[in-house]
Formats: structure tokens, C-alpha cells, sequence
């Protein structure tokens, strides 16, 4: 079922402090302290008699159940984070619910609610924080009702807990609209956001109605060097490069081009997909050469396949300014994509799949482009299946080496993609599903060992598509897309502990939008001058005639 709640401000509401005598383990009464809060339907009450109400609720002998939607069991919240959003569904047929909050079986809150959501305000979220400290939170909701109508007749409960482990990041993403053939014609709706998990405030946006399309977005591991794919000048192979500034100008002069890399057959050009920044910040790798599987469809949830049915991995040297290729992973028989750097910069992983020669001639042929609209992802996974592994190549200052399959993300059963090292070098993340690259409905985020090992689905793994991801400076977090609760994909969050153990994800609400997917993901550290507006300096120089002829 989905819930829309998205960019709603928290309820209106009376919140005071009660003194009450409360009920404790060992059946003697203490006074104690706790929040009493209600929405406008009860605000008519003075605050002894709302207290008078709350206490006069029976229990039912049997309950019905009520499902907490969000969050889930278990979860880990960063202090630094505002307060999420708590949904649920209820069988009973109530339209009045008692929330309950205890720490080390002290009551903390409790409050009436007559809607099936409820978010707290920010001072009542950070006395939560205060008053939980390391212990759990214990969340009850009630459903009131009955012949009385003073009845709790349905009930659930659900436990979590604040970690010490802050995010200490903010973070960029997209938005863009779907399906992808409307954000392909139309880029101006496409726009580049910078989030404050810890704001109750909409997350602001840096760069708004480009005149191209804008994709992919990558940063150092220090924050102070960014790159941005952009059809700039028409040119399917250009990005932006540029150091971290509060106001950057896309001129001529921060613009480079995969097409220096002269494409080889079939390819016609070089797009430089899924570029990723050198964690120093001096080199980019990409992907060229490639030709892609490309069908655009109807359906809002999963309106494309693509993947590249050749290509190979090449590098940026942003000092000398010279493009080459990375021997190693630049193989003619096999399909090289989806480059990332080990936090030392001494290693790159990158995805791989032999050549299909029959594929590649219905690529070229323009088969696969013709394919109907109308089809769904499953349809077109059947027709189209592919399974990528995960290799590991040494950098070695750009001369390469020997590409070895890495251990847990490779020759399983599964199409392996879009790995990521954690900062302190400890783990992998990669994305994992049946078949594809991109916008697979069964995929899911997957971890091991840094040196590669038994693979583990994260705990943060929801109904549908868990894909491209980032971890925070810190390697503590993960934030990731999902589109559990909407085909418009969202951010959700998951803590990662020592044990490399995640916990459920939460989702990041007020970076959602009813009418735009969120996607792409990149934490950027505090410490640092953050981009604050993006402007294009020339429209003439920025907006040509696109050089694809094969529909990207």
C-alpha cells in the first residue's frame, strides 16, 4: 500500500509536560514526568481534562492489529537527523489513535491523533533524543474505539533506538520526472538538490532548469572536487569538472569530453557512463566505447532497460588533461562498466560480461530501440537478460593490471553492479539482482569484505528496487534509492555497524516530491564549502543539437 506523505509540515499540536503518577515494575507509584500532546480535534481541552481522557481508555480483551508501516522494527537513527515520519494501518475500523512513548518503562509521551500518520515537531524529537540516550524507545499505538468509544481495540509496538554514530554529511541528489522519455524532453525539469538530514525544512535546490540533461553527479572523498555528465554543447560525452564552490558558472573552460578517446566500432561516440571522481580528486573513470540496450516504456516504476552491450573503462587525468584507456579493463571480448575507486585510490571495481555478438547486431541494427512502449520491465528482462560481475583491477598510476573477479560479487547466479567501498576500506556495497543494470525491481543492496568474501543482503533491503547508494564520510551510513513506497523513487537510510550488519531503512520523507523521482545519491562532508547555486553562463554554447542518433 502506498502512504503520500511527502512534503507535509508535522501537525499542529498542544504539547505540554504532565506530572502523573505512573506505574512501575515493582507495582509502587512515582511521579513522573512526561509529554501530553494532541492534534487540533482535542486542542478544545484543557490539559486536565485530555490527561483524564487518556487515562480513562480501556483495553479490549482482544486486539486487533495494527501494522507500523514506518519505521520498521529495530531501526538506528542518527542524532543528527530530523524527526521521520510514523505511518500505520490499522483492521479496526478506528479513526482516533493513542500514541505511546516509554524509555526504560518510563512514559515519555503520549498523544491523540485522529489521522493514521504522525510526525513530531522538532522540539518534542529533541527531548526524545535527550531523554533516550543509548537505551530503546518504545513506540505503542492504539486504536480508540468501541461501544464507548473509550476503548483501545487495536494496538502495535514497535522498538528503536538513537546511535552514536552521527552522519556529519549532507546530502546532493536528483530529481527528475518520469517516465524517462518525459525527463528526456524535457531537462529543464530536472534539478540538482543539496539536503540537510537534520532540517524540517524542504531541501534546497543548487542547480534549477538546465537547459540539457543532467545525470550523474560525483565527488572526492574530501568534497572539494565535483564532476556532473551534461549534454553540454550537444555533446553526449561531455562533463563538467569543477573544485566545490558556493556559486559555480558552467562555461566553456569547466567543460571536458569522453570524445577525445576516439570510439571504437560499433560505437559512434563515447557517453563516459557512470564516471566516478578519484577519491584524491585527480583522475575520473568512465565508461566509452559502449553501445546500450536502450528501450524506453510507459510504466512510472521502471521506464527504461538500459545497459551497455559494449564498453570499456577509461580514464581523466584532471592535471595533464589526457584521456586514455585503463589496460586491464579496456578488453574488446568483454563489456567493461560501472567504475569505482578503492579509498586509497590503488584499486578500481568495475563491472564486466562477455560480448554478446548477437546482441550487439540487434543493438546496432536499432532492434532493440524498437521495441514497444507498452512492454513492462519484466517483459524486456526476459528478451534481454544480462548478469555482470564485479572485478577488482589495480589502479597502478593508470597502466593497470590484471583484472581479478572478486570474491562474493562475481559467477554467482546474479547480475553484480555498482560497487562502492566504504571509506575506511573495510566493506563493499553492491547492488544485486536476477538480470540488468539499472531499475531492476528485484534488486537489493548486498555487502562483504573489502578483499571480497561471503556475501550478506543489508537488513535495509526493501519490497522493490534497492539500488544506487553512498556511504557517509564516516562509513557508518548508507543512503540508497527505493521505490517501495512510490513508483517516484525515494532516499531511505540505513546505520552499518562494526559487523557490517545494517539496520532496517528509514525513510527520508522530506526529500520526496509527488511528482519527481529522487534519485542519485552522494553524501558530502560538512567540513567544506558546499555548492550553494549552479547557473549555465552561456545558453547558446550549453544548448546544440545532440550528437546520438540511437535514441539516448
Amino acid at each position: 500500500m502506498r502512504i503520500t506523505i511527502f512534503n507535509l509540515l508535522p501537525l499542529i499540536i498542544a504539547a505540554i509536560i504532565v506530572s502523573s503518577p505512573c506505574q512501575t515494575t515493582g507495582g509502587q507509584k512515582n511521579n513522573s514526568q512526561f509529554i501530553l500532546i494532541a492534534d487540533t480535534d482535542y486542542q478544545s481541552l484543557a490539559p486536565g481534562e485530555l490527561l483524564s481522557l487518556v487515562n480513562s481508555l480501556a483495553k479490549k480483551n482482544s486486539l486487533s492489529s495494527i501494522n507500523i508501516i514506518e519505521p520498521l522494527p529495530d531501526t538506528v537513527l542518527p542524532l543528527d537527523m530530523a524527526s521521520p515520519a510514523f505511518l500505520w494501518e490499522d483492521e479496526a475500523n478506528t479513526t482516533t489513535w493513542l500514541i505511546t512513548i516509554k524509555i526504560n518503562n518510563k512514559f515519555f509521551l503520549k498523544g491523540l491523533f485522529n489521522k493514521r500518520w504522525w510526525i513530531p515537531e522538532k522540539e518534542t524529537w529533541n527531548r526524545l533524543k535527550k531523554a533516550a540516550g543509548k537505551n530503546d524507545i518504545e513506540v505503542v499505538i492504539g486504536g480508540i474505539g468501541g461501544w464507548t468509544g473509550r476503548e483501545i481495540i487495536s494496538r502495535g509496538y514497535v522498538s528503536l533506538r538513537f546511535s552514536e554514530d552521527r552522519v556529519n554529511a549532507k546530502l546532493m541528489f536528483m530529481r527528475k520526472p518520469l517516465p524517462f522519455l518525459k525527463a528526456k524532453k524535457n531537462p529543464e525539469k530536472t534539478s540538482l538538490l543539496l539536503g540537510d538530514l537534520g532540517s524540517y525544512k524542504a531541501p534546497e535546490p543548487v542547480l534549477t532548469d538546465p537547459p540539457i540533461c543532467a545525470n550523474c553527479h560525483t565527488y572526492s572523498l574530501d568534497g572539494r572536487h565535483m564532476a556532473i555528465d551534461m549534454d553540454y554543447g550537444g555533446d553526449k560525452g561531455a562533463f563538467l569538472y569543477t573544485r566545490m564552490n558556493k556559486e559555480v558558472v558552467i562555461e566553456n573552460k569547466l567543460i571536458y569530453s569522453w570524445q577525445d578517446i576516439i570510439p571504437q566500432k560499433p560505437a559512434t561516440y563515447n557517453m563516459g557512463l557512470f564516471a566516478r571522481i578519484s577519491p584524491d580528486g585527480r583522475f575520473v573513470a568512465g565508461t566509452v566505447n559502449e553501445t546500450s540496450v536502450f528501450v524506453m516504456m510507459d510504466d512510472l516504476f521502471f521506464s527504461q532497460l538500459f545497459y551497455p552491450a559494449t564498453g570499456r573503462i577509461a580514464i581523466f587525468d584532471t592535471r595533464t588533461k589526457h584521456f586514455s584507456l585503463l589496460p586491464g579493463a579496456s578488453l574488446e571480448h568483454r563489456v567493461q562498466t560501472s567504475p569505482s575507486w578503492s579509498p586509497d585510490g590503488r584499486t578500481i571495481l568495475f563491472s564486466a560480461v562477455p560480448t554478446n555478438l548477437e546482441l550487439i547486431q540487434k543493438v546496432v541494427a536499432k532492434e532493440i530501440l524498437k521495441e514497444s512502449s507498452k512492454q513492462n520491465i519484466s517483459d524486456l528482462n526476459e528478451k534481454y537478460p544480462v548478469q555482470f560481475d564485479i572485478y577488482a583491477l589495480p589502479f597502478n598510476h593508470g597502466n593497470g593490471g590484471q583484472a581479478k573477479p572478486l570474491k562474493g560479487a562475481s559467477h554467482n547466479g546474479y547480475s553484480n553492479y555498482f560497487p562502492r567501498y566504504s571509506p575506511n576500506g573495510k566493506w563493499i556495497v553492491f547492488t544485486q539482482s536476477p538480470t540488468g543494470l539499472v531499475l531492476q525491481p528485484d534488486s537489493n543492496l548486498v555487502i562483504i569484505q573489502s578483499e571480497g568474501g561471503e556475501a550478506r543482503p543489508l537488513n535495509s533491503n526493501q519490497s522493490i528496487m534497492n539500488s544506487w547508494h553512498s556511504w557517509s564520510p564516516n562509513s557508518k551510513w548508507i543512503v540508497f534509492t527505493c521505490k517501495a513506497n512510490s513508483p517516484y523513487t525515494e532516499l531511505y537510510l540505513t546505520h552499518i555497524d562494526d559487523r557490517g550488519v545494517s539496520s532496517p531503512g528509514i525513510r527520508l520523507f522530506r526529500f520526496s516530491s509527488n511528482e519527481l523521482a529522487a534519485m542519485v545519491p552522494e553524501f558530502v562532508p560538512l567540513h567544506i564549502e558546499l555548492l550553494e547555486k549552479m547557473i549555465f553562463g552561456s545558453l547558446e554554447n550549453a544548448k546544440k543539437k545532440s550528437m546520438a542518433s540511437d535514441g539516448r
